[in-house]
C-alpha cells in the first residue's frame, strides 16, 4: 500500500513537472514566434547592435514579446515610406521616428494623409483608455500635447517623443575658445563691441601659436538652426524667435521682428563681421558633421560657435578640447536688453502603428511602456547599477539642488548598446534630467551645459509665443504661409549678411520689407494674435 502511494505521488510529481515545462515552453513559443513585433527604425551609428540592445531586451522581458527591428535609412523620407507601404515584401507593425518637418501642422498633415490612404491607424481609442497619456496631457499643460498631436480630422496618429529638459528650451548658447583668450590676455566679451574686437584679435594675432593664419574666429553650420551663430547675434538687438517665425510680443501685442528697425541694425552688424572675414563663410557652406570635425581638430583652429549643448559639437572623448571652451553671455549693446531664445519643444511623431499590424493592442502597450519613467531612465541613462544609480541624500545636482540620480557611465554621443537613442516614443521627465548629480569635475560636459542654461535663462523675454499650433480649417493654409515667410526671411537674411543685398541701401531694404505683404504676413499675424489671446484667456 505504501509503495502504491509512493508510486502515485511520484506520478503526480512527474505530471506536475511535465505540465510546468509545457507551460514554460508555451510561453517561450509565444514570445519567440507568435508574439514577434516588427518595427522599422532608422539606422543609427551610436547603436552598436540593436538585436542585442539592453533597452530592446528590457522591453521584451516586460511585455513578453520579441522585437524584430528592420533598419531603414537614417534620414528616410516620405517617398521611401510610400514605396515601403506599397511593397508586398516589406511589412512592419510599427515605425519609429516618422519622417516629418519640425512643424506640428506639417507633421499632422502628413500623418493624416497616410491615415487616409490606409497606411497607418489612428490611436484615439487607445489614448482615450490610457491613464498614462491622460496624466501626461494634464501634468504638462505648457506643451498642450493633445492639441499638438491632433490632426485636422480629429485623429491622433502617433505616440510622442518629447524632451522637456532645459537644453531643449535654450537652443543657442555661444561658446568661445578660452585658451585663445588666455593666450591674448583677453577677457570673455560681454558687449557687441568687445565681441567684434575679440574676433579681430583671433583673426590677426595667432592665438593658437602655430605661426600660421589658420584661425577661424566664428563658424557655424548651415543645416542646424542652433549652430547658426548669426541668428544668435540678432538677439543682442531684438528677440529672434526662429521657431515661431520671428514673432515677438510687447504688452500683449504680437509683432513681426523684421519690421522693427533693430532687425536691420542687427543685419548690418553681422554683415560687417562677414565683410571683415570675422564671420566665416563656412557658416553657409558646411554641415553639422563638418563643424564637429573643425571644432575637434587637434590643431585648435576655432574661436567661437553656437549650439544647444557643448556636447553637440565637442566630443566627450576629448576633454582637453572641451576644456578650451567657455560660455559667453548674450551680448549687450546700445539696443536694449539682450535676449536668449527660448522655445517650447514640440512632440515628435516617434511611434506609429501600420494598418498591416497583426496586434495593434500589444504595440500600443509597448508604446505606453516606452513613455514610462522607468523606460526613460533606461533609454537615457542605461542600466541601473551599472550606468547609473539613485543618488545619496548628500548628492547635489548640476543646478545646486538635491540630486535624484548619479550617472556612472555617460552614454551620450557614444557608440553603446544600452539604449536606442530615443528613436521611439519617449518622454523626458525633468525630475531626472535636472536631477543628475554633479561628479565634482568642472569640465564635466553636463556641468558645463547646466551652468550655461542657468546663465541664459536670466535673459529669456518676459513674454513670448509659447508654441504656434494652428487648428481648424485654416491650419494647412496658415502653416503654408508660415513656411513661406520663414523661408523668405532666412534666404534674405543670408543675402544681406553676405552682401548679395546691401543692408545699408534704403531702397533694397524697403523692397525686401514690402515683399512680406504679398506673402500674407497680415493674415499670419492675425492668426497668431488670436492664438496668443486664446492661450492667455485659458490661463
Amino acid at each position: 500500500m505504501v509503495k502504491k502511494v509512493k508510486l502515485i505521488l511520484i506520478n503526480i510529481i512527474i505530471l506536475f513537472i511535465i505540465l510546468s515545462f509545457s507551460q514554460i515552453k508555451y510561453y517561450s513559443s509565444s514570445a519567440t514566434e507568435d508574439n514577434v513585433i516588427t518595427i522599422g527604425i532608422p539606422a543609427n551609428p551610436y547603436i552598436q547592435d540593436i538585436s542585442t540592445n539592453y533597452y530592446k531586451e528590457w522591453i521584451e522581458n516586460e511585455m513578453g514579446v520579441k522585437l524584430k527591428f528592420v533598419l531603414i535609412p537614417k534620414d528616410y523620407t516620405s517617398e521611401y515610406l510610400s514605396q515601403m507601404f506599397r511593397s508586398e515584401n516589406i511589412t512592419v507593425d510599427a515605425l519609429f521616428s516618422f519622417p516629418c518637418e519640425d512643424n506640428t501642422a506639417s507633421v499632422n498633415s502628413i500623418l493624416q494623409e497616410y491615415g487616409e490612404k490606409g497606411y497607418i491607424i489612428p490611436l484615439n481609442s487607445y489614448i482615450k483608455k490610457s491613464s498614462l497619456m491622460k496624466n501626461i496631457f494634464s501634468d504638462f499643460p505648457l506643451y498642450d500635447l493633445k492639441k499638438a498631436m491632433t490632426s485636422t480630422d480629429g485623429n491622433i496618429y502617433y505616440m510622442p517623443g518629447l524632451d522637456t529638459s532645459i537644453e531643449e528650451k535654450y537652443p543657442q548658447i555661444m561658446w568661445i575658445n578660452q585658451s585663445w583668450l588666455k593666450a591674448l590676455n583677453l577677457p570673455i566679451p560681454n558687449t557687441l563691441d568687445e565681441f567684434k574686437d575679440t574676433l579681430q584679435a583671433f583673426k590677426n594675432m595667432d592665438p593658437n601659436g602655430n605661426g600660421q593664419s589658420d584661425e577661424i574666429p566664428l563658424a557655424g553650420s548651415t543645416d542646424i538652426l542652433s549652430e547658426q551663430s548669426y541668428n544668435f547675434l540678432i538677439n543682442s538687438f531684438i528677440y529672434n524667435d526662429t521657431e515661431n517665425c520671428r514673432m515677438i510680443v510687447q504688452d500683449g501685442i504680437v509683432y513681426f521682428a523684421p519690421f522693427d528697425p533693430k532687425w536691420r541694425q542687427a543685419v548690418q552688424y553681422i554683415h560687417d563681421l562677414y565683410k571683415d572675414n570675422l564671420l566665416d563663410s563656412f557658416q553657409f557652406n558646411i554641415n553639422h558633421n563638418q563643424l564637429v570635425q573643425l571644432a575637434n581638430d587637434p590643431r585648435n583652429l576655432l574661436g567661437a560657435f553656437t549650439s544647444s549643448s557643448i556636447t553637440d559639437i565637442l566630443l566627450s572623448r576629448s576633454p582637453e578640447i572641451m576644456s578650451n571652451y567657455v560660455r559667453v553671455p548674450p551680448l549687450t549693446g546700445d539696443y536694449g536688453t539682450p535676449y536668449a531664445t527660448i522655445q517650447t519643444p514640440l512632440p515628435k511623431p516617434n511611434g506609429v502603428i501600420t494598418s498591416t499590424c497583426k496586434d495593434p493592442d500589444t504595440v500600443f502597450h509597448i508604446f505606453e511602456l516606452m513613455l514610462s519613467k522607468q523606460a526613460f531612465l533606461i533609454g537615457r541613462y542605461g542600466q541601473e547599477g551599472v550606468d547609473w544609480v539613485y543618488a545619496n541624500s548628500d548628492d547635489i545636482d548640476l543646478f545646486g539642488n538635491h540630486a535624484v540620480i548619479l550617472v556612472k557611465n555617460q552614454l551620450r554621443n557614444k557608440v553603446q548598446n544600452k539604449n536606442i537613442q530615443e528613436l521611439g516614443p519617449f518622454f523626458a521627465y525633468t525630475e531626472y534630467t535636472h536631477g543628475v548629480a554633479w561628479n565634482g569635475i568642472e569640465f564635466d560636459q553636463e556641468y558645463i551645459n547646466a551652468h550655461a542654461y542657468k546663465l541664459y535663462r536670466q535673459y529669456r523675454p518676459k513674454d513670448y509665443i509659447k508654441t504656434i499650433i494652428f487648428d481648424g480649417d485654416k491650419a494647412s493654409e496658415l502653416s503654408e504661409i508660415k513656411r513661406n515667410i520663414n523661408l523668405y526671411t532666412d534666404i534674405n537674411l543670408q543675402k544681406f549678411i553676405k552682401g548679395e543685398l546691401d543692408p545699408y541701401d534704403d531702397l533694397q531694404w524697403t523692397e525686401y520689407i514690402n515683399q512680406y505683404k504679398s506673402l500674407e504676413i497680415d493674415k499670419l499675424l492675425t492668426a497668431i494674435q488670436n492664438s496668443y489671446n486664446s492661450l492667455q484667456n485659458s490661463n
